[in-house]
């Protein structure tokens, strides 16, 4: 469990997950999960479905691929006013045939409803369905570069706990790639891009004390994008949408009071693997946040680290050094 397990409101936190996979059709696998998680299936077009009514909420399962989730290519026929030029028929094969082509490297995706911290092992449930009925996962083909998404909801919206939450994660990063290992293909696409260490450096600044809109502008004025391993997007738009859609026009970004954690693997297929072991290296960044102590001598100490010249050569020691802090705060 995370330090703080209720929100502001002293609400039960929710956590809501992403995991790609293939393998299987969207059609068999929204059956399988119904089958185990209760509800009915919602199908709103050939390439997105949804779980609808059961205990938890609803789930959702879509290839990843939004052209064809949002009915595009009927959109863009009646842009073009092509729309009653073509029989229904030849539009949904058209679809059917860039469906065919785009899933030999685009991911089918299921997406939790935000779950209580007490009912995570749904998550592992819903993995355990399918890597018994023929999922597969990142490591299954050179060319899938899979995720598995982490959305906790922030415990508080403050500019403070929300960059102390940040600085957590700069200074634990490479211990969680040592440890988690992001797949090298998922690594050579933008999906998981690193920070820039001259953001790094900006908010690791001891004297670094930012307003919110401040932080949020600062964080997009280096990161215009959706592609970090640690997507500050969704929450910054839940807290002033105005502000990040100015820089971010066009984006289709899903504000919500959540981190987008992006680094862990999908390994669905791993008999060995749980969903846990991505969740528990979230919960560090969390302890961390937590302990001020730690965080500002390991501030000091990240800062040091980034600042030398040959810093790249000291990584091995710098992850060790965390690691010691980890065996500590799991103890």
């Amino acid at each position: 469990m995370p330090p703080l397990t209720t929100n502001a409101k002293n609400e039960t936190r929710r956590v809501g997950f992403e995991l790609e996979f293939s393998g299987l059709t969207l059609t068999k696998a929204a059956g399988l999960l119904m089958k185990d998680l209760g509800g009915r299936i919602e199908i709103v077009n050939p390439y997105h479905f949804k779980i609808a009514d059961t205990p938890l909420g609803t789930f959702t399962l879509v290839l990843d691929f939004q052209f064809l989730i949002e009915s595009g290519l009927e959109k863009w026929l009646h842009s073009i006013g092509l729309d009653q030029a073509l029989e229904p028929e030849t539009v949904r094969a058209i679809e059917s045939f860039i469906a065919d082509i785009s899933e030999t490297v685009v991911p089918y995706e299921v997406s939790t409803p935000p779950l209580p911290l007490e009912r995570l092992e749904t998550m592992e449930r819903v993995r355990e369905v399918l890597r018994k009925n023929g999922a597969i996962g990142t490591k299954a083909d050179p060319f899938y570069a899979f995720g598995f998404h982490i959305n906790p909801e922030a415990a508080r919206i403050t500019a403070p706990d929300i960059l102390d939450t940040l600085r957590a994660f700069f200074i634990l990063y490479d211990y969680l790639v040592e440890v988690i290992k992001p797949d090298f293909t998922r690594r050579l696409t933008p999906y998981i891009d690193p920070f820039d260490t001259a953001y790094i450096e900006r908010v690791l600044d001891m004297d670094y004390d930012p307003t919110m809109p401040q932080l949020i502008d600062d964080y997009l004025a280096y990161n215009p994008t959706r592609n970090r391993a640690l997507d500050l997007l969704p929450l910054f738009a839940w807290i002033d949408v105005d502000r990040v859609m100015a820089k971010m026009e066009g984006e289709k970004i899903s504000a919500r009071p959540t981190w987008h954690y992006r680094l862990p693997n999908s390994r669905v297929d791993e008999p060995e693997w749980c969903t846990c072991d991505a969740w528990n290296s979230w919960v560090l960044v969390e302890r961390l946040a937590a302990d001020e102590d730690a965080l500002r001598h390991f501030q000091r100490r990240c800062l040091a680290y980034l600042g030398s010249p040959l810093h790249f050569f000291k990584k091995e020691a710098w992850i060790d050094e965390v690691e010691a802090w980890v065996g500590r705060a799991s103890s």
